[in-house]
């Protein structure tokens, strides 16, 4: 067994007591849940492997959305803090473009609680051809870190994804630099945060990407 571990806040750092923490398998289906403490700690013993999914929440849908980490490595002892308000960064991925300029390509499904909120008080989320829920994010609004260190945004696309029943949503491609001594890691640790100028929400999701040229020493 190994320990999973980490603290919740809010963007002001504010902790957040009594937040949901939860691990779950390929088919999102729980198989490890805590609470946090009153410090906004929390800690899960669970069996070595390789998890879809770390989510957090606390007043969801009310006040906030959820934290999302992706591909959890749970091979040692791992430290995942989470900070939580009002955008949920859903659905990350990442690849190699091949042939191209050295650069990592992101994809993520963003969403706004009050975005949500005012697209289902219009009933635009069972009748819109495009439901429309995500940010209008520009690069200034995403702030990237690959292994703690920060990286800079080299391209940013817009791009749309079905929603099944005719329907699509916005999700978003974005090109990266990669850090320097990345093919010395095993997983790049993809941390990135977001920030809504229009409804002033934030958000935050965590992708740990297995590095295919990745060599053991």
């Amino acid at each position: 067994m190994i320990e999973i571990s980490g603290k919740v806040t809010d963007f002001e750092n504010n902790l957040m007591e009594n937040a949901l923490i939860e691990i779950d398998n390929a088919n999102f289906k729980t198989l490890y849940q805590t609470y946090s403490n009153e410090k906004g700690e929390y800690k899960l013993r669970v069996k070595q492997g390789t998890y879809l999914t770390l989510m957090a929440c606390k007043d969801y849908k009310t006040k906030n959305l959820e934290y999302w980490a992706w591909n959890i490595p749970a091979y040692h002892d791992l430290q995942l803090n989470a900070r939580i308000d009002g955008i949920e960064v859903y659905a990350m991925n990442a690849f190699l473009p091949q042939g191209a300029y050295p650069s990592l390509i992101i994809y993520f499904r963003p969403m706004t609680l009050k975005r949500s909120k005012e697209a289902e008080r219009a009933g635009a989320l069972d009748t819109k051809t495009l439901i429309e829920i995500a940010p209008n994010l520009s690069k200034n609004d995403i702030e990237l870190q690959i292994n703690d260190k920060r990286v800079d945004v080299l391209e940013i696309n817009r791009v749309r994804e079905s929603a099944g029943k005719n329907q699509s949503m916005i999700g978003y491609l974005i090109q990266c630099e990669l850090p320097k001594n990345w093919l010395n890691s095993e997983y790049l640790r993809i941390c990135m945060t977001l920030s809504d100028t229009e409804t002033k929400e934030k958000g935050e999701g965590c992708l740990f990407w297995k590095n295919m040229f990745w060599k053991e020493k």
